[in-house]
């Protein structure tokens, strides 16, 4: 699952998207591990405002509910992918992709996950 913000509306061509994950199942990793919570805290801290205004959106992966698979980070400019917080969970891959659409970044640090919804979106 990805966060549905990140592929509704008009999508962004010729963007990069950087996927973190790995393709085996039992390499998730529980939403509610303190390693996954400090690398999406670093990415609200620090990874969204360093990609300004080259950030096309981003998405944790979600299993199920509760167990989280990777993200994928989407923007415009390649220089920052080597900073990503993700890569300390799963390796990366950057490919070219007119997949996904412009998502204004998240407005806070809001972390929890409603309804096994992806983050940074949610749903209640």
């Amino acid at each position: 699952m990805v966060d549905r913000l990140c592929l509704e509306g008009e999508p962004a061509r010729g963007a990069l998207a950087h996927v973190c994950a790995l393709p085996d199942e039992d390499a998730t990793v529980p939403f509610d591990d303190p390693v996954v919570q400090g690398v999406r805290q670093d990415a609200m801290a620090w990874w969204i405002p360093l990609l300004g205004s080259s950030l096309v959106c981003l998405t944790t992966l979600a299993v199920d509910e509760s167990r989280c698979a990777g993200a994928i980070t989407v923007v415009t400019d390649d220089r920052h992918l080597g900073d990503d917080p993700f890569l300390r969970l799963f390796g990366g891959t950057v490919v070219k992709t007119d997949l996904f659409s412009h998502v204004a970044p998240p407005p806070g640090p809001v972390l929890e996950r409603y309804r096994g919804a992806p983050w940074p979106g949610g749903s209640f």
